[in-house]
């Protein structure tokens, strides 16, 4: 019988299987680890949609303004033609006032001066003597 005890009581020691913490700890860090990778993932994709719509409708509002501001170039450069201005000139809605003479700036070409004259135009010399 002693022999049937020693059995049974190595048999015990084997099926006390315990809890390896230091396991358990490694592979619930690990699904931790897993879990708060999938949730970055799910919050990074979130975010890139979100962006993506508001860049979308950025673009809408894009073309729109750029369809608009084709639109007033069209309308300003019909309104400021030449037979639209004659149209305007012909019902009276302007009116050409002639410029006085006293008002026109003329350009002429310098006076070229001799060494001794005393009235000479003013230039720029690259010539430092």
């Amino acid at each position: 019988m002693s022999s049937f005890r020693n059995t049974h009581q190595h048999n015990r020691k084997k099926a006390n299987n315990g809890i390896e913490v230091p396991l358990l700890t490694q592979w619930l860090i690990l699904f931790f680890v897993l879990g708060l990778s999938g949730l970055f993932f799910v919050y990074l994709k979130n975010q890139q949609h979100a962006i993506g719509k508001q860049t979308r409708i950025i673009e809408e509002q894009l073309v729109g303004a750029h369809a608009h501001n084709d639109a007033l170039i069209a309308k300003i450069t019909g309104l400021t033609s030449r037979g639209a201005l004659q149209h305007k000139l012909d019902e009276k809605c302007l009116d050409l006032v002639p410029i006085p003479e006293t008002a026109i700036a003329r350009i002429t070409m310098p006076a070229s001066s001799q060494e001794g004259d005393g009235m000479r135009t003013a230039s720029v010399s690259l010539n430092f003597k």
